[in-house]
């Protein structure tokens, strides 16, 4: 009688019946250590300031490095989980590692986000801890999917504001997806003094790294390099800090700014860009004027 009722108010409240499951689950993550992260405003303020970089983890990139599976859109490649472990454990002065800030906190998170990020330590949060430097503070690699996943959208207005602070007035070089279209139909970037584009392949881009490098290498001197090309922008950043280059891996940064114009309740294509989390048939078709303004910004294709 008991259970039936329980049972009963667990499909009829959501939030009961993820408490339910979070209790149920606890001792999968309660004996796992304390790892600090910063809020996103932290982080940006941080880069702002210091003018440091940044490489990005997400599960995409925590998953790869442990030979844990991998996203769509880059294969399984050994040399880039041994990549991926390196910059993770790197201490570079003028680098900023970030991860997620839920493995330190889940406040601000919708609850589809808490479950998928408690699932995902409970399968693997003691192999994932192992990796992490408890003494340090991480920065917070969801600054640039700072909308949709958010309780409080006012928070992801205010990150927004913050983020164009990064490339204020600064000559940019965007290392992205042939399909990505950075900036493309909207304001996110206007207030850059000048855009450059290297377009590089939307699938396993990894596997011309070297050549992508080279190029960043060639066309990024006293520019702010931005770098939207999944796993390997988080070892792309760090080669580059390492070279003297101020990168910035912005990953999702672009798909969450319009999905923030479009007041989107849940993931969406976006005309004239890929967008990954969705199965839904994407158009491709850039408009005039973006167009050509688009296509004037292209100074290099690798791998395409």
């Amino acid at each position: 009688m008991i259970a039936s009722i329980l049972k009963k108010l667990l499909l009829k409240n959501k939030k009961l019946e993820f408490y339910f499951w979070y209790l149920r689950t606890l001792d999968k993550r309660i004996f796992l250590p304390t790892i600090r992260v910063q809020t996103m405003e932290e982080t940006i303020k941080d880069l702002v300031a210091t003018k440091r970089s940044i490489a990005r983890y997400g599960d995409g990139e925590l998953s790869i490095m442990m030979g844990k599976g991998n996203p769509i859109f880059q294969i399984q490649n050994e040399l880039l989980s041994k990549r991926l472990q390196e910059v993770l454990q790197s201490n570079l002065d003028n680098l900023i590692v970030a991860i997620p800030r839920t493995f330190y906190s889940m406040e601000g998170e919708k609850m589809h986000i808490k479950y998928f990020w408690y699932a995902y330590i409970n399968k693997n949060g003691k192999e994932l801890f192992s990796y992490f430097n408890k003494k340090k503070i991480y920065g917070n690699a969801a600054l640039t999917r700072f909308y949709l996943g958010q309780e409080d959208k006012t928070v992801s207005y205010r990150v927004a504001k913050l983020l164009k602070k990064l490339w204020d007035k600064k000559e940019l070089l965007f290392i992205e997806g042939e399909l990505s279209r950075m900036g493309v139909g909207n304001d996110l970037f206007d207030n850059a003094s000048d855009i450059k584009r290297i377009l590089c392949p939307s699938k396993n881009a990894f596997n011309s790294y070297d050549a992508i490098l080279e190029a960043a290498i060639a066309h990024g001197k006293d520019k702010v390099i931005m770098i939207a090309l999944g796993p390997t922008a988080s070892v792309l950043s760090y080669d580059l800090t390492k070279l003297g280059y101020h990168a910035l891996d912005v990953g999702h940064i672009d798909v969450e700014y319009m999905w923030m114009l479009m007041k989107a309740e849940r993931v969406m294509p976006i005309k004239g860009r890929y967008v990954s989390e969705t199965r839904d048939a994407q158009d491709y078709e850039i408009p005039e004027p973006d167009k050509t303004i688009y296509e004037n910004s292209i100074i290099a294709k690798i791998g395409i």
